[in-house]
């Protein structure tokens, strides 16, 4: 029988593979997640398989012995297409940490566009995987910057590291919203955590020429935003989908999206309309229609700050959501929400169902009182910490 160290070889020989069905093209970052073994990063955690969904009742937990991991958990580790929750205390069913899919791990090293020799600051150490891998791909570990705000995540991460030979990173325990200033400038700046802002401190300490991968909220998701300084000012683009735990810190308990998809009775469920069902139509575990639901629920989050859902508002006290090709209502206002929800629909239908490469923004800072924002065509106004997302939808 294979020895452990072969068996995860294996997997993480399959996972590459399954990378590149997925989409992942750039063999160096391939490369650097060949080099790297996932498996190091991690000593216990828990895991639900992609098309179950996660509840705390259904999720598996694994954890190491001293002959390493089970194949079921290795097989976990090296799944491309869900993470890995790390840190999920007692009696609580929301995680504080964890390690992200491969496929979002492989999707937002490109998005940096790294090179050799760049200086990089991570926000969100974790286990430290993903500074790992960066430091392969910088060339070296004394040119990338990680923080984060549990200790106890930062001194597992830096022995981690220093095993893994990258003792000359730097990792720091604090709020990742300050950044790390006495190691500015940094030439690369990512968010691996969901984030309410972008924070005045990562544009500070970044160079000129810089650029700034956020996973920015709307709504239930977290679709990761490039941010680069230009000629008019602090710009944005969307470049990926994907939805992360909440950042912890100063920005913790600001909340911009007040959805709340609490169930108060039973829903009542009428059919959605043929065009709205049709656009939403598809195989929940394809990629295609994943897609096209995470771009709808973007464009819900932007026209309604009670979006709670990917596919539904809430309010607290009545719900509204789609379901397959079923509307479901509750609550005193389930009626109303359920209006509101179909005729975002239908302009999102009526503007070609735009995905993510369709809006272009900017960031200024907060001051004044912020434009209309529900035109279905745009363009629109967020108010968010320290900065106004200016949103308009390009032809």
């Amino acid at each position: 029988m294979p020895d452990f160290e072969e068996r995860a070889l294996a997997q993480r020989e399959q996972m590459l593979e399954s990378l590149r069905r997925l989409g992942a093209t750039d063999e160096t970052i391939l490369a650097a997640m060949s080099k790297v073994p996932r498996h190091r990063f991690v000593e216990r955690f828990w895991w639900a398989p992609p098309a179950e969904g996660w509840s705390r009742e259904g999720a598996l937990a694994f954890e190491a012995t001293p002959h390493g991991f089970s194949d079921q958990a290795l097989r976990a580790i090296y799944e491309p297409t869900s993470a890995l929750l790390t840190r999920l205390p007692s009696g609580q069913t929301r995680a504080t940490s964890s390690l992200s899919a491969p496929i979002i791990v492989a999707s937002m090293l490109e998005e940096m566009h790294l090179e050799p020799n760049l200086r990089v600051l991570e926000i969100g150490t974790g286990s430290g995987y993903n500074a790992a891998l960066l430091a392969e791909l910088v060339g070296d570990p004394n040119l990338v910057t990680s923080i984060d705000l549990d200790p106890g995540l930062t001194d597992e991460a830096t022995d981690r590291l220093e095993r893994m030979g990258c003792g000359r990173l730097v990792v720091r325990c604090g709020d990742g919203a300050d950044g790390v200033a006495d190691r500015a400038p940094f030439d690369r700046i990512v968010a691996t955590v969901g984030c309410t802002d972008i924070s005045p401190a990562w544009l500070e300490q970044m160079e000129d020429h810089g650029e700034l991968l956020v996973p920015l909220e709307h709504g239930a998701m977290h679709p990761r935003v490039e941010i680069r300084r230009s000629a008019d000012g602090i710009r944005g683009r969307f470049v990926g989908r994907s939805a992360f735990l909440r950042m912890q810190g100063f920005q913790a308990d600001r909340q911009l999206w007040t959805g709340d998809m609490t169930y108060p009775e039973e829903p009542t469920w009428t059919p959605l309309p043929s065009s709205v069902a049709a656009a939403f139509a598809g195989d929940a575990a394809d990629l295609g229609t994943k897609r096209r639901l995470s771009d709808f629920s973007t464009y819900l989050s932007i026209r309604d700050r009670r979006a709670g859902s990917v596919l539904g508002l809430g309010d607290g006290m009545s719900i509204a959501f789609m379901r397959e090709s079923l509307l479901g209502r509750a609550g005193p206002d389930g009626s109303e929400l359920a209006l509101r929800l179909l005729a975002i629909a239908h302009d999102w239908i009526e503007l070609g169902c735009p995905g993510l490469d369709r809006y272009d923004m900017r960031f200024l800072p907060l001051g004044g009182a912020p434009p209309p924002t529900d035109s279905p065509d745009g363009p629109w106004s967020i108010d968010r910490i320290d900065y106004r997302q200016d949103v308009s939808l390009l032809s």
